[in-house]
């Protein structure tokens, strides 16, 4: 189980999480302005949604609580299995730029999320502001699509986690 790479295993929560945040954000953002709130409430009512868009905003605040708890397994094993490629290749090679991109680019999403949960937790009905809706939908959405992009990159393309744990083959006899 030792050789088993942790990092695949840890970061579906914080994806979906984020996600769910920013689409969450995306509804509460719609129903509230007047050129598509009438969309919004009919597309609600027609599929019988019994939560209101004024709850959107405290199960988005939740929810973005979720992304900081499930990204901490995810950031720090990526990081213990990145380290020996950049410690073995360098920083100058493709796997290691694409770790190093991926890496970025998530912690962008954790740093955003962290904002955003900060600066909506004294808030009444952890209302977002325009800020919080821009790093939730903007930003955030589109990074941890790419991050899962690169991820996919480096699993399929340069066998990051590939092969581990194998035992070697046997010569025939």
């Amino acid at each position: 189980m030792s050789n088993h790479p942790v990092h695949p295993a840890t970061v579906h929560f914080p994806i979906a999480f984020t996600l769910l945040a920013g689409f969450l954000d995306t509804v509460y953002a719609a129903s509230a302005n007047p050129l598509t709130s009438k969309f919004v409430n009919s597309t609600i009512k027609t599929l019988d949604i019994q939560l209101a868009p004024a709850t959107f905003p405290i199960l988005s605040h939740y929810v973005t609580l979720l992304i900081l708890i499930t990204s901490a397994p995810a950031v720090v094993s990526g990081a213990l299995e990145l380290m020996p490629v950049i410690k073995r290749d360098g920083f100058g090679s493709k796997k290691a730029k694409a770790g190093i991109l991926h890496a970025v680019v998530n912690d962008l999403t954790v740093f955003g999320a962290a904002y955003n949960f900060w600066t909506r937790r004294q808030k009444i009905g952890f209302v977002p502001s325009e800020t919080n809706l821009l790093i939730s939908i903007l930003i955030a959405i589109p990074a941890t699509l790419f991050a899962a992009y690169l991820g996919g990159q480096l699993v399929y393309q340069y066998g990051m986690g590939i092969g581990r744990g194998q035992t070697k083959s046997k010569k025939a006899q």
